[in-house]
Order: structure tokens, then sequence, then C-alpha cells
């Protein structure tokens, strides 16, 4: 190697020395809960499907390729709109995101979980239909689903029969009693409240959790306080009484689950399985972990 040659890779080195942040970190479960990196676009016109009524598609529009889809149900009585939130926050994360309506309000958990596959063959239709506006871009390989109450149980259903399709499932605050979800083969995060009085956790989110494989990566999220509606998006419904105020803390570690689990960043599992920060873990009424 001439002594030019060597000259201009001592100049490069420096300068991509000089352009690294002093100081620079990797992920964090505070940044994670906070919106995104990308700007959210969604769109509605899309392919019928027997199985659910409606959809929106939420996705990173100025991320050009290879994104990872998630699919999400409501609980009963519920529509699009009491789940929003996640849409916007995992697109601005990277993330293909489809919210559905279920045919019915009061569809039971197993035809939520057939709508929830039914979004993923969906998602993964939106990669080669003509006209689609995602034509190219969602890793159909790359697929996880979450739900609220009925649609947490048609979450664990979907999971329990379909695994082998799926990434990652993640139920919050989950409805289903008398269930075993054994068959689960993906890793799994159940969010739940303390004080939930519609799905107790002592009948439903916590014995789902117990019967999860314990050969799988999972996760139990329990927020101290935290009622049936912890995970929902604010509406004008007094009712529900989403606690918006621990999104940050919710979102953040979904992002980081489907960043470890749908998109293979390893850099995330630290902030997952390497003991929780204080201030999280001051939040929460339980919690347990295993990989």
């Amino acid at each position: 190697m001439n002594i030019t040659v060597k000259f201009r890779l001592v100049i490069l080195l420096l300068l991509a020395i000089a352009s690294t942040p002093i100081g620079a970190q990797g992920p964090d479960l505070e940044t994670l809960g906070r919106p995104g990196p990308y700007q959210v676009a969604w769109f509605t016109q899309l392919p019928p499907r027997d199985e659910f009524s409606a959809a929106t598609l939420y996705f990173p529009a100025n991320k050009g390729l290879d994104f990872g889809g998630v699919v999400i149900a409501p609980g009963f009585l519920e529509q699009q709109e009491n789940i929003s939130w996640w849409g916007n926050h995992l697109a601005s994360h990277g993330f293909a995101v489809l919210t559905l309506d279920t045919n019915e309000l009061r569809d039971d958990p197993a035809l939520r979980a057939e709508a929830l596959m039914a979004g993923v063959a969906l998602l993964r239709g939106e990669n080669t239909r003509q006209g689609s506006g995602l034509r190219g871009k969602i890793l159909g390989d790359r697929m996880a689903v979450m739900g609220h109450s009925m649609g947490g149980g048609g979450t664990l259903l979907a999971a329990n029969a379909h695994s082998a399709e799926l990434k990652a499932a993640i139920p919050f605050t989950s409805w289903l009693p008398d269930a075993d979800f054994s068959a689960v083969t993906v890793p799994t995060l159940v969010i739940a409240g303390e004080i939930d009085r519609i799905a107790p956790v002592a009948d439903h989110a916590w014995p789902h959790y117990q019967s999860l494989n314990a050969a799988q990566p999972r996760m139990y999220l329990e927020i101290g306080g935290g009622n049936h509606f912890i995970a929902n998006s604010e509406t004008d419904n007094a009712r529900l009484q989403p606690n918006v105020d621990v999104h940050d803390l919710l979102g953040g570690v979904a992002v980081a689950w489907l960043k470890l689990f749908l998109d293979g960043e390893e850099e995330h599992r630290a902030l997952l399985f390497g003991g929780l920060p204080n201030d999280i873990q001051g939040r929460l009424s339980r919690f347990e972990a295993s990989e």
C-alpha cells in the first residue's frame, strides 16, 4: 500500500471518528416510548376480508423498504379508535401496522383470532398487490399480532394455533377464562393492569402468562394501579378512562419487543432482559421475564 492510499485511509478514519457524537448510546426505553424517527402515513382503501369489517394501515412514510408487520384487534364493544395510538406509535418506529374493526362488536376471542390472522394475510398481500403503496416493502416473514381484552385473548389464540406464521405476540389486558397457551412458540409480552375489574389479572393475564411455554421468551408487565384500559387510546368515552400516562412505558417496551423479535435487532435485548431501570420498576405491581 503506497503512502497516498495510507494517508487517505487515515483521513477517512479521522472523519468517521469526528462525526460520531460524543457519548452516543444505543436505544433506551424512554426514547422508544416517545414518537419514533419516521413520519406516519395511513390509508383505509384495502382489499375486503370476510373476517373483519374494516381496517387502517399505518406505515412509516419516509422509510423506504423492509417493514415488519403488526396486526392489532380491539376489545369487546370497541373499534379501531380505541387502539389507534398503537398504529401511530409503532409506525413511527418503522413498522407497518394494521388496526381492525371486527365484524360485530361482540365477536368472541376465537373470531378475533381469525380476524388477526386474516390481517396478517392482508399485510403479506400488500407486499405484492398491484397498486399498493407498500408493494415490495413489507417483509412477509416478520409478522406479529396484538390485541386488547377479547382482542388480547384472540392474540393468544392466534399465536397458539399459528406460531409458525408469526414472530411475536403482545396481548394487553387480555380476557379469556380457563385458557391454556402452552402451544405458543413465539416470544410473548403480556401487558396487564393491577386493578383490572373487567379481566382480573388473577383469572386472565397472569394465568395466561403462566401457561406459556417457559422455553420461549416471555414477559409479564403489570402496571401498578392500572385498569383494563391502560393500553387504549384516549377517546370521548369517559367510561373507558385509559391510563394514557403509562403509554410511554408500554410503548417503549412494546417497541423494544418488536425490534428484537420481529426485526432481529439484538441491541434491544438488554433493555428487556438486562434488568429494568428503577424508575420503571417503581411503576409496576408485578414483573416477570425469561428468555
